[in-house]
């Protein structure tokens, strides 16, 4: 399985899961919900939690973290039906995810489908009941924007009729700034206006994490190529059809290209000072992810 994050986070990381296992608690019907144990199946599976993580230590920065749980729980769920969807034969074709079968696999397609929007669902519900209603309204705005049609739909879409294909440098950098970098800079700006942030805090931030989450990416494809289905959790050598950070800069230069993009994202958080140690180290984390 892929590497923990370091042990600072772990507080952080347990009141996730345990918000996570509450908004998906069984209801105790006699009759068993295929869809609702497949959202707990992706949703519940081991993982670093790094998004929600992200909108913790966003609020944290800006002074009040108090708020951000509900937030961090949407992201959780968003992230986790991207990954159901992205899964599917349509598309990437992924038999495993988590060290374990995919969705599609260990529930059927339809199924997976439904949870993947059962999960989305809940995401937005969830913001609407937990914060008032502009705060609710801006964050959920930021959310969609985030899956839509400058976001991840258009990401993945770029991404799937990559396949084959000879792209450049730029469109590949376009496809996954789409695929993961906007989610992570969704995911930093709702942490700060949970916690009442003025712009120029939340425009750092989305620099920090939008240059995080590119770096992010890279690591993946770097882990794809010299990584294992036991280290990573996932099926590997699986975008050799398709043009990725290693195969246009090489191992050594991929690597450097992420650690550039994290040294960017740490000079975001100047205006922080010694509060943003966290981010800070959640960057160094990324950069130096071998597993």
């Amino acid at each position: 399985m892929s590497a923990p994050l370091p042990s600072t986070f772990a507080g952080i990381q347990n009141d996730i899961a345990r918000a996570l296992e509450q908004l998906l608690a069984p209801g105790g019907a006699a009759t068993p919900d295929p869809v609702l144990d497949a959202m707990r199946y992706t949703l519940l599976a081991p993982s670093k939690r790094v998004r929600a993580v992200l909108v913790h230590l966003a609020a944290d920065v800006c002074g009040d973290s108090a708020r951000a749980l509900p937030a961090a729980s949407a992201v959780e769920c968003i992230h986790a039906a991207s990954l159901m969807l992205d899964d599917l034969p349509s598309m990437d074709d992924a038999p495993l995810r988590r060290g374990r079968p995919s969705a599609h696999v260990a529930h059927g397609e339809a199924v997976a489908i439904l949870a993947a929007f059962g999960l989305l669902n809940l995401a937005y519900g969830h913001l609407a009941r937990a914060y008032p209603a502009p705060l609710a309204a801006r964050i959920t705005a930021l959310y969609t924007d985030a899956v839509g049609l400058d976001g991840l739909i258009a990401g993945q879409a770029e991404d799937v009729l990559a396949t084959d294909a000879v792209i450049d440098f730029n469109t590949l950098e376009r496809i996954h700034r789409r695929k993961t970098g906007v989610l992570f800079g969704a995911a930093a700006q709702a942490g700060a206006l949970s916690a009442g942030a003025n712009e120029n805090a939340i425009a750092s931030l989305t620099s920090y994490a939008k240059n995080l989450g590119l770096a992010f990416q890279i690591v993946d494809d770097l882990l794809d190529v010299v990584g294992t289905e036991a280290e990573t959790g996932k099926a590997v050598r699986a975008d050799a059809r398709k043009m990725t950070f290693v195969s246009f800069s090489g191992v050594d230069g991929a690597r450097e290209l992420a650690n550039d993009l994290c040294a960017t994202a740490e000079r975001a958080l100047d205006p922080f000072g010694r509060r943003a140690d966290p981010l800070r180290e959640l960057a160094r984390f990324v950069a130096g992810r071998r597993v």
